[in-house]
């Protein structure tokens, strides 16, 4: 599959020789080492980070100006001295160093210019179609010298993440100023909106400088603290939800400003690190409103954070939650992070070590539409094509190129085992109208922090395509829901007509009103916090500020739901995890996860602050464990309490079940047994174990899964064999069959074309036109064709293709 759009980032630093044959010779070594990706694209970009965006405040038209560009590793504006040292041991937070060592010649608005022309001239010499180019605008202190931000306008500063008010916020309003720019030939009037300011001297520059858009860097546009867990409504302790309005508007009227004064560029975003329930419950981001009101923009891409902190269910419960709704006719980016231009470190050779799991991971994400119909990312950007000090290494292209191919090739095709039904629409008229901020923001980070205990979630739906999505989409499917989202009454009886139908839901959340509480079964009850042993579990620390409010509904007596894990605390019991099936369900059953954060936070913090493993179990971990009482089955062998779960996808691609994976720590053993059986992966030997199927644990996995095993122990292997005879597409053999009950599930295309044959070389010989000498039944699910054989020992070659 084609990408629709390929951007690929870079700055100045690569450009070392300042002569016309100097940039050609620049451009040449980019578009030859991204050939691969450019071939694969529709339309190719190549957005500058020059300097801050800076060089667009201060623009005032004339072309032999010069500007502050980003020459800098470290922050280019520091705010802060706190380790005391002497200038030469500061770090680079404190004191940037130049990228090299040397003179290093300004570059003026015309330099630049001249530059972005012999881009375009060599792109369209070498691939006979046009260039197009962006610039960049970022808040933050990072990348150049700003003395607009930090000496002429500090009143537009607000944000505190690199110290006191180091980021620009977007709903400022600016002091006079009676220096000529572009836009303001006359100085800056008293109060001008800053988002009209730079709505104006964008038009102005890009128009000028020959730009095709703007992207809108870390955050800028999506609340005042972006990089942090706080914001203008939540202080790390409190919600302010009196002021959701106010932020609300002041919010909106910045889009609106800046796309009144700068119409025709297209808007391409970083957006936050955070969830969409995060952004409005801290900050009452308007992300809604943003995306259907503002034209030709482009949303945010996966967070690129998940490289430095390794928090890998934020990227993706942030990408899937802002990707469940889209703007008309738009699709949804995702961004690889392989060098850093600023920071001396090129991801994938070092925070990676050359391991592809954030490609892997965030690639195997759909969302589904209106019509149930999955939906992948279709722009790529590539941060950045050069490191700190300006070098391209050919190993970098090399090494990374075939994984995106790769991952793209087996994308997925349809829904994944789990689905996310994510309240957008809910999410926003609950923040607007000041109610249940709490809920919201702690159901987000229960599923970020699910996430990071293997919880194998990548597909999401909102509730609006929830709604009108054909039943068969999502057949099969585990749904996993918030208990808010049944302020949607429509939506609340799509749920009951799924599970009156055999469907299976996994709600979470504090099951608080009344179509919740009656679906399960639920009563008020005193409210109970602090510290909890759960039984088979773990000692559990649960604080009603972070997840959704107290513990405080019980099972009404009759129920007939099944704990299958309770808090319990000085004689008080609350459900933790119930299971309810009702006989009107058809076989459909509900599980019930309530909730617990393991984090607190302090006042003004930035991010949170976990518990200690070694004293407080991840109560996060519940869903992934709630999932066996639907058949799924993943389970971890740990060293230890702090012992790193790993990351998990499972994907459907060609009616193969792919499984990507990152194993942080590659000690630990996984255990899988799904509703077919324990998965053997292509390629991967198995010890089967109590019919679960055990694998080492992977820095990087990306496997393909096509049979599945009833089993009780053994050992057993899956290969890919040669094909051998013309007409055989392909031949997996299974070894160390013990009575095993064996599902396979074939390719769409070849389903009747199967055989299953013994696994000695002269059956490798057989046609597709002899029979198969083991009987099987086929079948088909919600996910497609499968293929069933009882009682099987030894080996079993099966081999499928074009004859039939």
């Amino acid at each position: 599959m084609r990408w629709e759009k390929l951007d690929l980032e870079v700055s100045l630093k690569p450009f070392q020789d300042r002569s016309a044959g100097g940039y050609e010779r620049v451009a040449e070594q980019i578009f030859r080492q991204w050939k691969p990706l450019i071939d694969e694209s529709e339309r190719v970009s190549v957005m500058f980070w020059a300097a801050d965006g800076s060089e667009i405040l201060d623009y005032n038209g004339r072309m032999e100006d010069v500007f502050e560009w980003a020459k800098w590793i470290g922050v280019a504006n520091p705010h802060s001295n706190s380790s005391g040292l002497p200038p030469e041991q500061q770090n680079i937070h404190e004191r940037p160093r130049p990228y090299r060592a040397g003179d290093l010649p300004d570059w003026t608005y015309g330099d630049f210019r001249q530059l972005l022309g012999i881009l375009r001239q060599v792109f369209r010499r070498q691939f006979g179609r046009e260039l197009r180019i962006g610039a960049t605008f970022d808040p933050g202190p990072e990348f150049a010298v700003s003395s607009f931000k930090y000496e002429r306008h500090p009143e537009i500063c607000r944000g505190f993440c690199l110290g006191g008010k180091t980021f620009v916020c977007c709903y400022t309003k600016l002091h006079a100023d009676d220096r000529a720019y572009a836009a303001y030939p006359a100085g800056i009037p008293e109060g001008e909106p800053f988002g009209r300011f730079l709505g104006r001297q964008c038009r102005r520059y890009l128009s000028d400088m020959g730009f095709d858009y703007i992207w809108l860097s870390n955050g800028f546009g999506f609340g005042m603290e972006t990089w942090g867990a706080t914001g203008a409504i939540f202080d790390g302790c409190d919600f302010a939800p009196e002021k959701a309005e106010e932020v609300r508007r002041a919010m909106h009227d910045f889009w609106r400003d800046f796309r009144r004064e700068c119409p025709e560029f297209p808007i391409e975003t970083r957006g936050t690190n955070l969830s969409t329930g995060m952004d409005l419950t801290s900050d009452a981001t308007p992300l809604r409103e943003i995306y259907r009101e503002v034209p030709d923009l482009e949303i945010p891409p996966n967070s690129p954070w998940a490289a430095l902190d390794g928090d890998f269910g934020m990227e993706l419960a942030g990408w899937m939650s802002h990707a469940a709704e889209l703007p008309p006719g738009k699709g949804f980016p995702f961004r690889y992070y392989i060098h850093d231009i600023w920071f001396m470190n090129s991801p994938w050779l070092d925070r990676y070590g050359r391991s592809p799991h954030d490609i892997y991971l965030p690639m195997a994400v759909a969302r589904l539409n209106g019509s149930g119909e999955a939906e992948l990312p279709n722009a790529l950007h590539l941060l950045s094509i050069d490191d700190s000090y300006g070098r391209m290494p050919d190993q970098v292209p090399q090494e990374v190129i075939p994984h995106l191919a790769d991952a793209r090739r087996t994308a997925p095709d349809q829904a994944g085992p789990l689905v996310w039904v994510y309240p957008f629409d809910e999410y926003h008229d609950l923040v607007y109208a000041g109610e249940r901020l709490e809920e919201i923001f702690a159901g987000d980070y229960l599923i970020r922090g699910a996430l990071n205990c293997g919880l194998p979630l990548n597909t999401v739906i909102s509730t609006g395509n929830f709604v009108s999505a054909p039943e068969k989409a999502l057949a099969g499917r585990v749904l996993v829901v918030p208990t808010t989202v049944t302020v949607n009454a429509a939506a609340a009886a799509k749920l009951e007509r799924f599970l009156a139908a055999g469907g299976r839901v996994l709600f979470y959340g504090p099951a608080r009103g009344e179509w919740i509480e009656s679906l399960l079964g639920l009563v008020p009850a005193s409210p109970l916090d602090g510290e909890f042993d759960v039984i088979g579990f773990g000692r559990v620390r649960h604080l009603a500020r972070y997840s959704g409010g107290p513990l405080d509904r019980v099972f009404a007596p009759g129920a007939g739901a099944e704990t299958v894990f309770e808090y319990r605390q000085d004689g008080e019991a609350r459900p933790a995890v119930a299971r309810v099936a009702k006989p009107e369900w058809n076989g459909g059953e509900a599980l019930w996860v309530r909730g617990s954060n393991s984090f607190s936070m302090e006042k003004h913090c930035h991010f949170s602050t976990a518990f200690d493993r070694n004293v407080f179990a991840p109560a996060e971990a519940m869903l992934r464990g709630a999932l066996a009482k639907f058949g799924w089955r993943i389970e971890f062998d740990k060293y230890s309490a702090t012992t790193p779960d790993p990351r998990l996808t499972l994907r459907w691609h060609d009616n193969a079940l792919y499984f990507s994976g990152f194993g942080t720590d590659t000690t630990v053993t996984e255990r899988f047994r799904f509703p077919d059986g324990a998965p053997l992966f292509t390629g991967a030997d198995a010890l089967i174990r109590n019919g679960s199927a055990c694998y080492p644990a992977e820095r990087a996995v990306n496997r393909e899964c096509r049979v599945f095993l009833g089993m009780k122990h053994g050992r057993v292997s899956c290969r890919e064999q040669i094909s051998l005879m013309p007409g055989v597409r392909r031949r997996i053999l299974l070894d160390g069959l013990d009575g095993a009950r064996v599902v396979f599930r074939p390719e769409v295309e070849h389903v009747e074309s199967v055989r299953f044959t013994c696994g000695r070389y002269d059956d490798a010989k057989r046609t597709l036109l002899e029979p198969s000498l083991f009987e099987s039944k086929l079948e088909y699910d919600g996910f497609g064709p499968k293929y069933i054989l009882e009682n099987i020992s030894g080996d079993l070659l099966i081999s499928w293709g074009e004859e039939n």
